[in-house]
């Protein structure tokens, strides 16, 4: 009998309040959310949203094809770089030297002919244990010790995008978002320098941001349009009138976007506040977010710093 197709369960966004007891932690994986489905040589690796990933990873169908068993797992497919970090980006690209793909699994929804869906999550959890290590292509979730605050802190510390908490006793339900799991992310903040605005329709869309080099150039660092509300975007449009260059249609970057053609370029005057959850190893925002205007900071003072983001 074929077994049956799941969607994942999901966290909110919230917080474990200190006082708060009966949770553990995990690290909260930056990758791909995958469910496997494994009928001994029948394997299927199936993304959040359904779609088929065997071609993209097969050194992890060809791993679990050994295993022989019936089951359904839940987890996140990784890129570990040679010193232990993970980087989303590397998922995107073919792989390279000093690069390991791996399968992080943390639950088990269904084995040999038992839906474990029902069962509490340490229950799931031990039998998860034995079948897998703590290491190699498909490899088992660590839990992390003590309090939600200090795995957050060693979470931060680690470079992680964040943890995951979880209600030892909670059954696993598919499809649902639910306050029995909950997840914090760490987001950084930087200050960059406004070097010109994307237009569509002759409306000001986002901005592009970027900071000196120690070099003195400036470095275009991405697109920021999320957290813009209509007063902000009204003061970008009224500020572009007086910091537009005369030479509006070259970027003042040495690292121009690949497509420029609906960007106008402006004078380095006006500094903005950016949340972001890292600098991708291109040194590109990932997810920004605009936070605010800096009319108290100097351009001059956002300097790129020159060891890598988070080290």
């Amino acid at each position: 009998m074929k077994m049956m197709r799941l969607r994942p369960m999901l966290p909110v966004e919230h917080p474990v309040p200190a006082d708060e007891r009966g949770f553990v932690h995990e690290i909260k994986w930056d990758g791909y959310r995958i469910l496997a489905y494994i009928e001994g040589d029948d394997v299927r690796l199936q993304s959040r949203n359904g779609r088929n990933l065997n071609q993209r990873f097969p050194q992890i169908v060809d791993y679990a094809r050994q295993k022989g068993f019936r089951a359904i797992l839940d987890g996140e497919i990784v890129a570990l770089t040679q010193d232990g970090r993970v980087e989303f980006s590397l998922l995107r690209s073919s792989p390279t030297s000093g690069v390991q793909i791996c399968y992080v699994v943390f639950d088990l929804l269904y084995f040999q002919s038992e839906d474990l869906c029902s069962r509490p999550w340490f229950k799931r959890r031990e039998r998860l244990e034995t079948l897998f290590e703590n290491e190699g292509i498909i490899m088992l979730s660590p839990l992390l010790p003590g309090s939600a605050q200090d795995c957050l802190d060693f979470a931060t510390k680690q470079h992680l995008e964040g943890i995951v908490s979880k209600q030892r006793d909670s059954p696993y339900l598919p499809g649902i978002r639910s306050s029995l799991w909950r997840k914090q992310k760490i987001r950084r903040s930087l200050d960059g320098i406004l070097v010109g605005v994307k237009m569509r329709e002759r409306q000001v869309r986002s901005m592009a941001i970027g900071t000196y080099r120690p070099d003195g150039s400036l470095f275009y660092l991405g697109n920021v349009g999320s957290g813009l509300g209509h007063e902000e975007l009204d003061f970008l449009r009224k500020a572009m009138e007086l910091l537009v260059t005369p030479d509006d249609v070259h970027c003042p970057c040495v690292n121009p976007p690949q497509d420029a053609s609906h960007f106008v370029w402006c004078q380095p005057r006006l500094v903005v506040e950016i949340e972001y959850f890292e600098l991708t190893p291109s040194r590109r925002l990932r997810h920004p977010v605009f936070l605010r205007f800096r009319f108290d900071k100097d351009p001059n003072d956002c300097v790129m710093e020159v060891h890598r983001d988070g080290d």
